[in-house]
């Protein structure tokens, strides 16, 4: 045994010295909790490899507490298996449908339990090996207020990549609520993530999840979020933390373009970054949310050296470069130019850098996209 670390969850302690001491000589490493409440202060102090939990307990069950683990960006791939004196179908379908990996009836048939965690070690044996192996590095575009321009620059980088020949490169639209990625691409994608939702995570192959991929024509392969507002809550965490594995797996860059908020499947697609472009206008709002974005990032102990300040002109007005630098107290790493073509360009479905090349700004996303490359360099 690797010694892997179990949280046992169950308001029953006679169970939990039973359970507590079989797992331990089968090398595990076991803490435990009795009730969902203490189970999550547990796992926020240290994480550990699997939760076992009981369903039936005071205060919080397994449920909610599978629910809750499910919807944190720092628990979410936690296997969990649940335990429960509950044999009817609805109940094993719901501890499922909150993202149980596993479950087992009571009274525990202790050659069943030790069956299924050795299944799920395994599986986070292959997952950790799989995640070391991805090649594709991941580009987070973000903003703190609407109105940047953000989609615009992140499909124009994925585009100026997959142009080069050098790169394939995906684009992941989490724009849940609002997407538009799609547009500026002038492409119609028949399903999105929240299509997936339906499906059991670990049963999401490659024929599955390439219903959710439409290949522009400069071979940008796009994944959009949701295609409605109200189908948004069904890409979840999970979901999202999949999208990007998958993406990974295929490509060498995954750009991803994100909303004006700091919400679970953000937080997970920062988690996954390996740089991130924070978007601004310059007029004073959008660059006091930019600056907020930062501080929240030094919060997070994101290393400095992985992000990168844009400020897009988005109108022929706005600060001058030497104020933009005094707010910051530094000064923006690209700025990129206003150009009356954007607005054309988002019209037709055509990324600026394929329909204006030559064009002033053009360059700039360019040159965007090849720094970006320096802060997180592909296949290493």
């Amino acid at each position: 045994m690797a010694g892997e670390k179990i949280l046992f969850v169950d308001d029953e302690e006679q169970i939990r010295k039973l359970l507590t001491a079989y797992l331990t000589r089968q090398g595990y490493e076991v803490s435990v909790a009795s009730d969902g409440y203490e189970a999550l202060k547990a796992v926020r102090m240290s994480a550990p490899d699997l939760v076992i939990t009981d369903v039936n307990m005071p205060h919080m069950n397994g449920f909610e507490l599978t629910r809750r683990l499910r919807a944190d960006h720092r628990t979410a791939r936690i296997p969990v298996l649940m335990l429960s004196a509950r044999k009817e179908a609805d109940d094993i379908l719901t501890g499922y449908s909150e993202g149980a990996d596993e479950y087992v009836s009571k009274p525990i048939e202790m050659s069943v339990l030790a069956a299924k965690i050795d299944v799920l070690v395994k599986r986070i044996k292959t997952t950790s090996g799989e995640l070391v192996k991805r090649r594709g590095r991941v580009i987070l575009f973000a903003h703190g207020k609407g109105g940047a321009g953000t989609t615009t620059l992140a499909v124009n980088t994925a585009v100026a990549l997959a142009e080069t020949k050098l790169y394939r490169v995906g684009l992941l639209d989490l724009n849940l609520e609002f997407g538009n990625a799609y547009m500026h691409l002038d492409l119609k994608p028949a399903q999105t993530l929240a299509h997936l939702a339906s499906f059991d995570p670990s049963t999401l192959d490659d024929e599955i999840f390439a219903r959710v991929l439409t290949q522009d024509r400069s071979g940008v392969q796009l994944v959009v979020g949701s295609d409605k507002p109200e189908n948004a809550e069904l890409v979840t965490v999970p979901l999202v933390q999949l999208g990007i594995d998958r993406l990974r797996v295929a490509t060498d860059y995954v750009v991803v373009d994100t909303p004006a908020t700091f919400g679970q499947q953000v937080l997970a697609a920062i988690d996954a970054s390996d740089a991130v472009a924070i978007v601004a206008e310059p007029h004073v709002v959008s660059l006091k949310a930019a600056k907020d974005w930062l501080d929240v990032l030094d919060k997070l102990s994101y290393p400095r050296e992985r992000s990168m300040l844009v400020i897009n002109r988005t109108s022929p007005s706005g600060l001058e470069t030497d104020q933009i630098s005094k707010f910051f107290n530094r000064r923006p790493d690209v700025i990129v130019p206003y150009p009356p073509v954007f607005d054309e360009s988002a019209d037709r479905g055509r990324p600026l850098v394929v329909l204006r090349p030559d064009n002033a700004a053009a360059k700039v996303l360019r040159d965007l996209a090849a720094q970006l490359t320096v802060l997180a360099p592909a296949g290493r």
